[in-house]
């Protein structure tokens, strides 16, 4: 199965979307949409529609997925009638020089299963995007219909407010994401605790605090080669096992700098860093702050984030 991460889900617009009610008859056109991407949701009977190869059954309670700039076609006429939601979308940016439209990118199903493994490496992974498969049978499509009809009865509506249908597109992306994420877990749950990298996130954060923290702390204490560990957490995590500790200890020490009267030693030593050198540089380098000013402009305005 194929994946594609949808980026800067934010920007999505809605280009158009209907019920195709079709008759006997009937075969999808053949074309290709250099930035609209088509999403469906089957409702009555089936039809076949070929994507570049991949032969996708429309029916109902399923989700099928024909991303931008792809060739997809009828592959035979149907025999009974067929009705379907369809919606027609992109993501784009668009400022006084340029208007940027974001392609879907193509995952493969072993990349997409590592990053849907673990809602850590999700978060890390896809960030403001979400990841669909090319066709996913829902597990609760009268939810999923439901969030049609609303937007269709939206676009319908005399007063229509092209805001309102964009948002309530988004959440249906979001609500296919959350149960492609779900249905992916419940798969891998009896592996996922055989997984170095899911061990390992969960034993780092339990030894943030401790200097010593490593690769090869890591891989001894599950008793792995620390190369490999190493290539399994870059792949997974797309950032090294360093790196990721690095980041999370000047998270933490963000946090005590802005909610605690902690001393910078005292944040040193709780957060893991080996010296105050230490300290100083990485915070530096992820924050571009000094720890005072850090802690200066966080209780000027209240709230900050890293």
């Amino acid at each position: 199965m194929d994946y594609f991460l949808y980026k800067h889900v934010d920007q999505t617009q809605l280009d158009g979307c209907s019920i195709a009610m079709l008759n006997p008859g009937w075969i999808h056109m053949k074309r290709k949409m250099e930035n609209v991407s088509v999403l469906i949701i089957g409702k009555k009977n089936s039809t076949l529609i070929d994507d570049e190869g991949n032969e996708l059954e429309v029916k109902p309670g399923r989700m099928i997925l024909l991303p931008a700039n792809r060739l997809h076609k009828g592959i035979k006429t149907i025999e009974n009638p067929v009705s379907y939601y369809w919606f027609h979308f992109y993501q784009r940016i668009q400022t006084d020089e340029e208007i940027r439209y974001f392609i879907p990118r193509h995952i493969e199903e072993k990349e997409a299963q590592t990053i849907l493994s673990n809602k850590t490496i999700a978060f890390e992974r896809l960030k403001d995007g979400i990841l669909l498969p090319q066709m996913m049978d829902l597990k609760n499509p009268l939810q999923i219909t439901n969030l049609c009809n609303e937007i269709l009865s939206e676009v319908r509506n005399p007063g229509f407010s092209s805001l309102i249908s964009k948002n309530l597109f988004i959440n249906l992306l979001i609500e296919l994401g959350k149960e492609t994420f779900e249905q992916q877990e419940k798969e891998q749950k009896s592996d996922s605790g055989n997984s170095l990298v899911n061990k390992t996130l969960l034993m780092l954060e339990d030894e943030l605090s401790n200097p010593n923290a490593s690769v090869k702390y890591f891989a001894d204490k599950l008793n792995v080669n620390p190369d490999y560990l190493g290539r399994c957490f870059k792949t997974a995590m797309h950032i090294s096992i360093g790196q990721y500790i690095s980041r999370r200890r000047v998270e933490l020490s963000c946090t005590r700098l802005r909610e605690t009267s902690d001393s910078i030693e005292e944040i040193v030593v709780q957060c893991g860093f080996g010296s105050r050198r230490q300290f100083y540089d990485e915070f530096k380098q992820h924050t571009n702050k000094t720890p005072a000013s850090y802690r200066a402009e966080s209780a000027f305005v209240g709230v900050n984030s890293l």
